[in-house]
């Protein structure tokens, strides 16, 4: 058995305006699998609040950034294969924006792939590229910068 899932990426300018510290407060972001229609998986990212909210504590609506369908899919092997919820850390977010801020990398990469932590789930390893992913089936990816974990259901 196999699932088949869509690279994602969005644009430098839309992954800027996240929060991040030490200017911005530490917020997590929960990637929520979405459906936009039956040709389009994505994944829309969702800001909890800082430490001490209480559980479910983040804003439902709209999400803070959705990601958009780039050329090409990957394959994921396995039975069963838990695709769903995964989670962007704050220290990834400041990271990720920390290169973004010197040249050449003009758009951020979600790339799906089977957890090599947590078996059968799916994680996403982001990236960097100048390459337009919504153009290119195979961009150069110039740097790998961040895993995001599956979120398991629980409470934030």
């Amino acid at each position: 058995m196999s699932v088949t899932l869509d690279r994602l990426y969005t644009d430098k300018t839309s992954f800027n305006t996240l929060p991040s510290p030490p200017g911005g407060p530490r917020k997590r972001i929960f990637f929520v699998l979405t459906y936009i229609d039956p040709d389009i998986k994505t994944l829309s990212g969702y800001l909890t609040n800082p430490s001490g909210g209480g559980p479910g504590s983040f804003n439902p609506d709209p999400p803070a950034i959705v990601l958009k369908k780039a050329v090409g899919s990957e394959i994921i092997p396995g039975n069963p294969i838990y695709a769903g919820d995964v989670v962007m850390e704050a220290d990834d977010v400041k990271k990720i924006k920390d290169y973004l801020a010197s040249p050449g990398a003009e758009f951020v990469t979600f790339t799906p792939g089977i957890s090599t932590d947590y078996p059968n789930h799916v994680e996403y390893t982001v990236g960097l590229t100048n390459d337009d992913p919504g153009v290119k089936p195979k961009p150069l990816i110039l740097a790998g910068l961040a895993t995001l974990n599956p979120s398991p259901p629980k409470s934030l």
